[in-house]
């Protein structure tokens, strides 16, 4: 009988030992400098119940605060260290990272001592490579969509606030050349350097930008990550275009579906470990697809839900169908005037109006930034249009804390014949001549 370590070593096994400790005494400045001279998104230092952690999106959001840089660990609000012993399975603590604030658990050895820390990306290195998927490329796994691209020009304050987690990456192009990439490793860097932030982010963006061809295998994706320690791979094609980004948590997703068909073949002997690993598979493709700030769906899955919909327009006798791209008005300004909280509150206040007109066949999905999209069955352009002319005009009509919030909206129904790219490119365009004709206004695509 195969032992079950063969496929999931132990939690000791895949550790990172010589765990980096500050004291509760510490301030968020040698925080800083610890993680910029030992390479690490997060430190952690001593409190009364034991340990705590300090990350990088924790210095995030203390530096837009405004919170002073002096003060000591001990003071902030503390994420308590949660504990795993050594000799625990992998396989046990996977559920322990289901909540996306859990992404680090601290490593006792017998003696109940701290020797180690686990993330949820070690359990990508510790994958046995004859177990990873090696034929899948990773042009059959990205999402289909446009890739969101900055200007070199940029002012580097405005890009540090789009930076919350560390998957999170800026990319940097100019002419449809890629030319950098900022991620939350950078912001660490120029925090602690004290950089002038109101300069344009050309002068502190990683550059070249290390990327890997989309016909490469996943497990040559994964490798690709190990061997550079990133948390996320540029795919680009043959000519350099850049189609996509992955990220680890991606590839782990990837990764637990080939553990589910691995364990199946041994049910007789692991059928509850199969279990398991099925339900957070479940978990993973549904966190892959979910916008977690306002809860709705994310670009991956409007995107899949249309190509859906494409297919049941030809077997059921082009039953219509349309889509909806909806723009918050001037919310740069919200967000400047009102802070970014703020915007955050708008966005979520937005969806849970729009949920509230929408039927339960439609789909609502955070599209990028402030825009959104949502999928209409059965619907044609007229109805469409007019249930648009509704959404813009109960949200005009309904101020999120006194503060006055329109939308603009492109309506297209689809035609015989169109990709998904198509249909996308005639609501998009529709949406801009909303934008641009006085917003607070709905359009229909020709």
């Amino acid at each position: 009988m195969q032992k079950i370590n063969t496929f999931f070593p132990s939690v000791g096994e895949i550790a990172h030992k010589g765990v980096v400790q500050a004291s509760g005494a510490s301030s968020i400045d040698d925080a800083v400098v610890l993680m910029e001279t030992n390479n690490l998104s997060d430190v952690i230092y001593v409190v009364e119940q034991g340990h705590a952690i300090f990350t990088v999106e924790d210095l995030i959001k203390y530096r837009r605060q405004g919170r002073s840089m002096s003060a000591r660990l001990d003071e902030l609000e503390q994420r308590l260290l949660v504990y795993v012993n050594e000799d625990e399975n992998v396989l046990h603590m996977l559920p322990l990272f289901d909540d996306r604030n859990c992404r680090y658990l601290g490593v006792k050895n017998a003696d109940g001592n701290l020797n180690g820390i686990v993330t949820y990306t070690d359990v990508l290195a510790s994958v046995d490579p004859a177990v990873m998927i090696e034929h899948k490329t990773l042009a059959e796994v990205l999402e289909k969509g446009s890739i969101e691209t900055i200007s070199e020009s940029t002012r580097t304050e405005t890009v540090l606030d789009q930076l919350i987690y560390p998957e999170d990456a800026i990319l940097i192009a100019e002419q449809g050349n890629l030319v950098g990439i900022v991620t939350t490793r950078d912001v660490v860097r120029m925090i602690r350097n004290s950089v002038d932030m109101s300069l344009p982010i050309r002068c502190y963006m990683t550059t070249p930008v290390c990327t890997i061809n989309r016909r490469e295998t996943i497990k040559a994706a994964i490798e690709h990550l190990k061997e550079r320690k990133f948390k996320r791979a540029i795919v680009v094609d043959d000519d350099g275009n850049v189609n996509g980004v992955i990220t680890q948590r991606e590839l782990i997703s990837i990764t637990y579906g080939r553990w589910a068909e691995l364990m199946k073949l041994h049910a007789h002997e692991l059928g509850e470990l199969v279990r398991v690993l099925e339900s957070k598979n479940i978990k993973l493709q549904m966190e892959s697809l979910t916008d977690p700030l306002t809860g709705t769906g994310n670009r991956r899955m409007i995107n899949q839900a249309i190509e859906s919909e494409i297919g049941r327009y030809y077997r059921r006798e082009m039953t219509t169908f349309s889509v909806l791209l909806l723009d918050v008005d001037f919310f740069k300004n919200i967000n400047d005037a009102h802070g970014h909280p703020f915007g955050d509150e708008v966005l979520k206040s937005l969806c849970n109006r729009l949920k509230g007109i929408l039927r339960v066949s439609d789909i609502l999905a955070r599209w990028g930034g402030e825009e959104f999209a949502i999928l209409l069955p059965a619907a044609d352009l007229d109805s469409a249009t007019m249930l648009a002319e509704r959404m813009r005009a109960d949200i005009a009509q309904t101020p999120v804390e006194n503060q006055s919030v329109t939308v603009s909206i492109g309506v297209a129904e689809y035609q015989r014949g169109e990709s998904l790219e198509m249909l996308l490119q005639r609501v998009d365009k529709a949406l801009y001549a909303a934008k641009h004709t006085g917003r607070n206004k709905v359009v229909s695509a020709d």
